[in-house]
């Protein structure tokens, strides 16, 4: 915390303390009021004598005592008066006038005291106490007043002669009534009684003001004071005492009365004192002090003086001026030739001629020159000599005086401030301001073209380009209005113009430069250019797409989160659009990534020429692009979609490939559907999903149905996770029989999953959730782990042979480690891989037809059955068909659920059956429910069937006790 100063602290103490500058005075003067007062009580005590008469000459003692009083406040009133002639204090003109007024009071007062030659009137006691009660009340008021107001506040003459006038219109009209009307007054004293009652109580009303006065005053000194205001508070304070005096005497000529006037003097000294030292003896202290810092000054300056009298050739030279060179006083002689000899030989005829010059000329006021002077130690130093001529009344030459200053330092610093200049890796140019250069390095004189030093006196504005030259002129003004450092990096990006006349941009610092010549500008330059593109370079980098140069998501979010903003004020409604091109992997894996680069590079083509420019699209990565619309309706979005799925969906020639791709678009607008970027990117995300997965190549606008299915994904996908460690999924097992002898030939592993909170899920909503997730790797490993268990424990417990059928999916049959894991959980079960079959749907077999022979034949080669599940369903080709390694085709339950009524079923699981039988493949198939469907298949010739007709899905219990049955059964026969 900062150390408080004292005029800031005396708060802090206690409410008597004084400020430092009235302390000492104050409390010396203490000890005085404090004597006065104790003698005051002295004569209080001492009681008056019986039938006391007074003081024999106490008239001449009266006069004498009046008179020294009058010519106090007269002294005070010439002092008051003719203080500062121009613009005298407020506190000082009023106390002037209030004190002419007293003054002149108290001289009636005098020359009507009984006793005195008649005044106009017959004197006596009451005609005098008039007077000296006015006197009284006027000298207490002018103190009060004064101790009140501010005392720095300044009045004009004209005031100063309104106020005197009023005062002496009063106190003639005051007077006038004393001498002419004394009926109009009341009595103040009966003589044989004493002072009347009044008079007594105006005498206190005195005292009371003369001590509020010294408390104001005492208030004020807790603080600094341009006046003397202890001096003012011993004043009151006297003159409240000498007041009291008056209220005690019996008789005019007593001790109490003499008392009472040698108090009076003496605050009217106080008094005099106060304004004497103000007005007097301050504004000499002052000067006295000024003279003192003038000459230290001078001193500290380290600036010499010299006279030459032309005359007679005699000088003068200053202690400073020779110590400058080294000397002592006595050491140099006094005159011109003093100044000569120590010139440098290469300085010296330019420096007389410079004083010839002057001395020639009547146009020349101020002498002005730079030279060297040798100095004691052997070394020059620069000086700087100004002077000016003085002539007689005659206008006759006399003499010149000046000054001289020692400049080697400042030409030692000016040769290193040059020096670092040119060593400065920036360009430096300095200007005057007048904003001609007068000062470069070789980096500015490089940069803009131009050789050495031939920028020196060519306007700044020649490197400005012409166009930012008015500009410039402005700024360049404003700025040595206000200068103030600016480094570069903090200053402005300009424009800058080469001598060859190309522009480039620029980068300024600003230092300004004071000198007493004038005022400069240093600016260091620096080339921008580069950094500019190299900047612009890196925001394209950050902001926009590489491959398309569309925004990407980082500025897209920028600008949405502004348009968001925009569309509050405007009340409107934005819409974005999320699309994402359909099966675009496709294109990728089959055609490769070129392709797809140039297709990408072609679809943002399209969607920027359909769309306004005050639309903006961006790439978010891979397929997905966003378009942003402001100030639409639902109808509006609905045809711009349609419009850029139609755009998208045209065909396209890309090198030597021909494609036709389609896109799905999710909508989200604002307010309805989000209030920020990222929701509304969220809630289009799912509405383009919906759209995949309602079609692909069309639209939807986000609803809140599609985010509870989404939450109700996401839950799902989550949930999966630890699935497998909790124990949620299990099998059932269905089982498939001949058709002939409806013996059980083998069983369908099928999965389930049953969630403790969400219950049980079907597999057609959380298969495809594994697919996509990755999941279904180790969920289809566990599947085939566990159903070969399973079949191992039943045949080890004495179920006859069968085979276990297990469903792959697609991720599972592309893994490449799936022929190794198959055989691998067939040794750790100790399995014969004939009594395994995995099924792999028609769609995936066909997907990559030559990848999957290689998979089936290396199964094949392990004893692995395979077969074809939901056949028909695809679009097989016969020629693969025929390659494939396995050994059943199963009849998609699609087929067969109509087959005994809907004619086109029944030819076709009859051309499936057939067309199997041809090529060697069993055929099995699903979803038999019906006794009739049973002997379509049985007449067809189909070899296996699978369904409810025979059983449901059954745990593994209960599917063990159905084989069992199922053997009795077929044993009896």
């Amino acid at each position: 915390m900062n150390k408080l100063e004292p005029s800031q602290s005396f708060h802090k103490d206690h409410w008597w303390r004084l400020h430092p500058s009235h302390e000492v005075t104050t409390y010396k003067l203490v000890l005085f009021l404090a004597l006065l007062a104790f003698i005051q009580f002295l004569s209080w005590l001492i009681p008056s004598a019986p039938n006391h008469q007074g003081i024999s000459y106490y008239l001449s003692l009266h006069t004498l005592m009046e008179t020294l009083s009058i010519t106090v406040a007269m002294m005070v009133v010439a002092v008051g008066w003719n203080y500062r002639q121009s613009r005298n204090t407020q506190n000082l003109a009023l106390l002037a006038c209030l004190f002419f007024a007293v003054g002149v009071l108290d001289s009636l007062h005098m020359v009507s005291y009984a006793g005195m030659p008649e005044f106009l009137s017959q004197n006596d006691t009451d005609k005098h106490l008039n007077f000296w009660l006015s006197a009284r009340f006027l000298a207490a008021l002018a103190l009060l007043l004064v101790s009140i107001c501010p005392w720095e506040t300044s009045v004009s003459k004209k005031f100063q002669y309104v106020l005197f006038s009023l005062t002496c219109t009063t106190t003639a009209l005051f007077t006038v009534l004393v001498v002419y009307r004394q009926d109009l007054f009341p009595n103040w004293f009966i003589p044989g009684q004493g002072l009347t009652p009044l008079k007594k109580f105006l005498e206190y009303v005195f005292i009371l003001m003369n001590i509020g006065t010294a408390v104001v005053l005492w208030i004020k000194m807790r603080q600094p004071q341009s006046f003397k205001a202890s001096l003012l508070f011993a004043a009151v304070c006297t003159m409240a005492m000498s007041e009291f005096f008056f209220t005690l005497y019996a008789t005019l000529t007593g001790a109490y009365n003499v008392l009472g006037h040698i108090y009076k003097v003496i605050s009217y000294y106080f008094i005099y004192r106060a304004v004497v030292v103000e007005a007097i003896e301050q504004p000499y202290l002052k000067l006295e002090v000024a003279q003192q810092n003038l000459e230290l000054a001078v001193r500290a300056s380290n600036t010499g003086l010299w006279d030459w009298n032309i005359q007679n050739g005699h000088a003068i030279y200053s202690p400073v001026w020779k110590a400058q060179l080294g000397y002592t006083d006595a050491e140099l002689e006094n005159n011109f030739n003093t100044w000569e000899s120590l010139l440098h030989p290469d300085d010296k005829s330019q420096a007389l001629q410079r004083v010839q010059d002057f001395l020639a000329s009547d146009q020349m006021q101020i002498y002005e020159s730079e030279f060297r002077l040798r100095h004691k130690d052997g070394s020059y130093h620069w000086i700087l000599s100004r002077g000016e001529k003085e002539c007689d009344h005659k206008g006759r030459l006399q003499r010149l005086v000046g000054s001289h200053t020692d400049l080697t330092e400042f030409k030692r610093a000016e040769d290193r401030f040059r020096s670092a200049l040119q060593a400065s890796p920036n360009a430096m140019i300095m200007t005057d301001e007048s904003g001609t250069i007068v000062l470069t390095n070789t980096e500015a004189d490089t940069l803009f073209g131009y050789t050495n030093t031939s920028l020196l006196g060519k306007s700044i504005a020649e490197l400005i380009p012409t166009r930012l030259r008015a500009q410039h002129a402005l700024h360049f003004q404003s700025y040595l209005k206000m200068a103030s450092e600016r480094r570069v990096g903090e200053g402005k990006e300009l424009f800058a113009l080469h001598r060859d006349g190309y522009e480039f941009r620029v980068e300024i610092g600003l230092t300004p430069i004071f000198k007493e010549e004038g005022r400069y500008i240093l600016a260091s330059i620096v080339d921008i250019t580069s950094r500019i593109q190299s900047e612009r370079k890196i925001r394209q980098l950050i902001y926009f797409d590489s491959l398309t140069g569309l925004p990407n998501r980082h500025l897209l979010q920028e600008t949405v989160q502004n348009a968001i903003l925009q569309a509050q004020q405007d009340k409107a409604q934005l819409g974005l659009l999320f699309l994402d091109i359909d099966h675009f992997k496709n294109v990728n894996d089959t055609l490769g990534h070129r392709t797809g680069d140039e297709l990408l590079i072609e679809i943002s083509r399209r969607l920027r020429d359909n769309l306004l420019k005050e639309n903006v699209i961006s790439r978010m990565g891979g397929d997905e692009f966003v378009v942003i619309i402001n100030q639409c309706d639902d109808q509006e979005l609905s045809r711009i979609a349609e419009r850029l799925l139609n755009k998208v969906s045209k065909p396209y020639h890309l090198e030597k490939h021909n494609l036709t791709v389609t896109a799905s678009i999710g909508i989200a607008s604002f307010p309805r559907d989000g209030e920020d970027f990222e929701t509304l990117y969220q809630h289009a995300d799912i509405a383009m999903y919906n759209a995949k997965h309602d079609g692909r190549n069309d639209y939807r606008f986000f609803n809140h149905d599609m985010q509870l299915r989404t939450a109700r994904v996401l839950a799902l996908e989550n949930a999966m996770h630890q699935a497998l460690e909790r124990n949620e999924f299990y099998l059932q097992y269905q089982p498939q029989l001949s058709i002939k002898d409806h013996r059980v030939i083998g069983v369908e592993a099928l999965l389930r999953w049953k969630h403790p909170e969400l219950g049980m899920i079907s597999p057609a909503e959380f298969i495809p959730l594994a697919e996509n997730s990755g999941q279904i790797i180790a969920i289809g490993t566990w599947v085939i782990r566990t159903a070969v268990n399973q079949l191992k424990r039943w045949l080890d417990s004495g179920l006859p042979p069968m085979v276990m059928a297990v469903n792959l999916s697609a991720i599972q049959f592309k893994h490449p480690d799936l022929p190794g894991l198959v055989s691998s959980i067939l040794e750790q079960a100790q399995l014969a891989p004939e009594y395994l079959e995995l099924e792999l749907t028609e769609g995936v077999a066909m997907g990559d037809p030559v990848h999957a022979i290689g998979i089936m034949d290396d199964l094949h080669s392990r004893g692995v059955r395979m077969s074809i599940d939901d056949f028909g369903t695809g679009y097989s080709s016969l020629s693969y068909l025929k390659k494939f390694n396995i050994y059943k085709l199963k009849i998609d339950q699609s087929f067969v659920r109509d087959i005994a009524t809907d004619a086109d079923d029944s030819a076709i699981v009859s051309a499936i059956i057939q067309l199997a039988h041809s090529l060697g493949f069993i055929t099995i198939a699903e979803g038999v429910e019906t006794e009739a469907q049973r002997e379509f298949l049985l007449k067809q010739g189909c070899d296996e069937l699978q369904g409810y007709l025979f059983s449901r899905p059954l745990m593994a219990q209960d599917t063990e006790q159905f084989i069992k049955l199922n053997q009795q059964q077929t044993d009896l026969g």
